[in-house]
C-alpha cells in the first residue's frame, strides 16, 4: 500500500509540473512565419502554418511563395523565400493572421515590390482596428539586398492581422515574441 501511496504521489508532482510548464508556455503566443519554410506556389485559400499563423487568400485574391535574390535583415539572417501578397489585402484576403499576447512584439520583415516606392503593411488588432503602419522600403533593383524590418508592441491578447495597404509587399518574415 505504501507503495501505491508513493506512485500516486509521484504521479501528481509530474502532473503538476506538466501544468506548471504548459501554463507558463500559454503565457506568451511566441512564434514566427517564414516564407523560407515553405514549398513554392501559389496560395488561393486559407492555410494554416506554423505556430498559429494562418494565410489567408481566395482565388481573385491569391498570394506566391516564391524564391528571391538573397535580402539580409540588420541582425544578420538571411532570406531567399518571399510571401508575395500580390496587392492591397484586408483581413479575409492577401493577408496573414496570428495570435499575439499583451506586451509582445510583432516584427515584419519584408520590401516593398516597387523599385520607386515604400509601402506600408498595415497591423490590425483583435478588433479589427490598425495598430501600426510599418514601412517596407522599395527593392531599388530587385537583387536583393537590406530587408526592411518594421515592429509594433501590442497591449491586448487576440489574433493580429497584417497585410499591404497598397500594392505589393514581399514578407520574408513575421516574428511574434518578447
Amino acid at each position: 500500500m505504501f507503495n501505491l501511496e508513493r506512485k500516486d504521489n509521484e504521479m501528481k508532482k509530474i502532473v503538476l509540473t506538466m501544468v506548471a510548464l504548459l501554463s507558463m508556455t500559454a503565457a506568451f503566443a511566441e512564434g514566427y512565419f517564414s516564407a523560407e519554410d515553405q514549398e513554392k506556389g501559389t496560395i488561393t485559400e486559407d492555410k494554416a502554418v506554423e505556430d498559429g499563423f494562418v494565410l489567408h487568400a481566395t482565388t481573385e485574391k491569391y498570394m506566391n511563395i516564391t524564391k528571391k535574390p538573397l535580402h539580409k535583415a540588420a541582425n544578420g539572417e538571411e532570406f531567399n523565400m518571399a510571401l508575395q501578397l500580390q496587392g492591397s489585402g484586408n483581413a479575409t484576403s492577401r493577408s496573414v493572421s496570428f495570435p499575439a499576447k499583451a506586451g509582445e512584439t510583432i516584427t515584419v520583415w519584408g520590401n516593398s515590390t516597387s523599385k520607386t516606392d515604400m509601402r506600408s503593411i498595415v497591423v490590425i488588432g483583435p478588433d479589427g482596428k490598425s495598430v501600426a503602419e510599418l514601412s517596407m522600403d522599395k527593392d531599388v533593383n530587385g537583387e536583393g539586398g537590406l530587408a526592411s524590418e518594421g515592429s509594433v508592441k501590442v497591449s491586448v491578447d487576440g489574433t493580429y492581422t497584417v497585410f499591404s495597404k497598397k500594392s505589393g509587399i514581399n514578407i520574408y518574415k513575421i516574428n511574434v515574441g518578447k
